[in-house]
């Protein structure tokens, strides 16, 4: 049952961030070397966005690099950045045409975000590709928490190819229904949609107010296990460390002998928002890095928050929105008002973008029942020729319900780039 939650609020801002194999050449591909503004006004707690520099990486002049080294593969030519770096962006053909929505196999959610070649026949790539209901598991997560889509509402679309790899602690598809439509209210339908006050909004179907054949909203707590260290609260934020319906899928990969690295995007929804910002009931994805440098996730903000609606890129949404007023610390009354700074409108048919009433005593306002990143992109580090494992998970906390998704593509490998630390920002549109 989802009860309110303590949560001392710390005002958090809102900016967003994205990037595989056909990817566009040269500064486009790797950000310039900048790193990224990230200046967007913010969506979460009003006051502006901050400016996520992220730190980024400088290429350095020559070392142009050549993928595929490990036997074969289509080799970058050497392409010259804005900033007068050389360096060879992977741009092995696309591969993810023709996958079926609901394929099982891990080596297609690979396809589908870009990794087109296989250790076993270029000497770099894809080694193996699972998934699971918990970090550490072998247990198959439930039907349809993973999708291969061709686009996510009516908005967005793949960032490379024809697919993207989707992951929900819900329905991986729009809608949180199993076929990813929309489903009419009626009146043999007794699961039909409400609004938080109990009015009903004519839907069936949303990540909110979710159809009743999904993988969700169950009640014998906890379903799933995430790595050590997570869940992970935001700064000011509590968590709950129950983790349930959860999805993890695991990448073994082998690394090109010259790569310095790689970068993957993302975009993360969650119905969370806006009443239960900074709760302990906010659900999260990490991508969770197991290299020869490190063990973590490497998706997080500028502010090391995980991501979560509580992030400072989360701006996809309602402006002028009280938010957080289902939290024992501030009964009935906002945390702050959301300034959103890129609209609602990515939302559109995707079963985040229902609107009802919020739930602040006495600063009600219309609002959607959800929001989003927008595109993001991941850059981390890797030693060439290493094998690693790469694993995308998302999960609801606290409870199963009010579900969250992540939309991932365009996986890259850098080359004859120096990455020091991990990064995200947001890329170039």
């Amino acid at each position: 049952m989802r009860v309110t939650s303590a949560c001392p609020f710390i005002l958090l801002l809102c900016a967003t961030f994205a990037a595989c194999s056909s990817g566009p050449k040269g500064g486009s591909g790797f950000n310039d070397g900048t790193g990224g503004s990230g200046n967007d006004a913010g969506g979460l707690g009003g006051g502006g966005g901050g400016t996520d520099t992220g730190g980024g990486y400088l290429p350095p002049a020559g070392d142009a690099g050549s993928f595929g080294s490990g036997g074969g593969g289509s080799d970058a030519p050497a392409t010259t950045t804005s900033d007068g770096g050389i360096g060879p962006v992977d741009v092995t053909p696309p591969c993810d045409t023709g996958l079926a929505v609901d394929d099982s196999n891990g080596a297609s959610f690979a396809k589908a975000i870009g990794i087109c070649t296989t250790a076993s026949s270029a000497g770099y790539g894809l080694v193996s590709a699972t998934y699971s209901n918990a970090f550490g598991s072998t247990t198959a997560p439930h039907d349809g928490q993973w999708g291969l889509l061709p686009g996510f509402g009516t908005a967005i679309t793949p960032r490379e190819g024809a697919t993207i790899g989707v992951l929900s602690s819900g329905y991986a598809r729009n809608y949180d229904d199993s076929q990813g439509t929309l489903l009419n209210m009626t009146s043999n339908q007794p699961w039909a949609a409400t609004d938080i006050n109990g009015n009903p909004i004519g839907l069936a179907s949303d990540f909110v107010n979710s159809s009743p054949d999904g993988p969700l909203d169950g009640t014998n707590y906890p379903t799933g296990a995430a790595p050590p260290g997570f869940p992970k609260a935001a700064s000011g934020c509590m968590q709950d460390n129950l983790v349930n319906d959860m999805i993890d899928v695991k990448l073994v990969l082998k690394a090109p002998m010259d790569a310095t690295g790689f970068q993957f995007d993302f975009d993360f929804y969650s119905s969370e928002w806006p009443n239960y910002v900074c709760s302990n009931f906010n659900d999260a994805f990490i991508a969770y890095l197991t290299s020869s440098a490190m063990t973590d996730n490497v998706s997080f903000d500028s502010n090391n928050n995980p991501v979560a609606v509580n992030t400072n890129f989360f701006n996809r949404c309602t402006p002028g929105t009280p938010v957080g007023c289902l939290q024992m610390d501030f009964p009935g009354g906002p945390t702050a008002t959301s300034t959103c700074s890129a609209g609602p409108g990515e939302l559109a048919g995707t079963g985040f973008a229902d609107t009802a009433q919020t739930v602040c005593a006495g600063s009600n306002t219309t609002a959607t029942l959800g929001g989003a990143t927008g595109w993001l992109t991941t850059q981390a580090p890797i030693t060439g020729g290493e094998q690693f494992t790469l694993e995308f998970m998302i999960w609801d906390a606290g409870d199963g319900q009010y579900d969250s998704s992540v939309l991932i593509d365009h996986f890259q490998w850098i080359g004859g780039l120096s990455v020091s630390t991990p990064v995200t920002t947001r890329p170039p549109q």
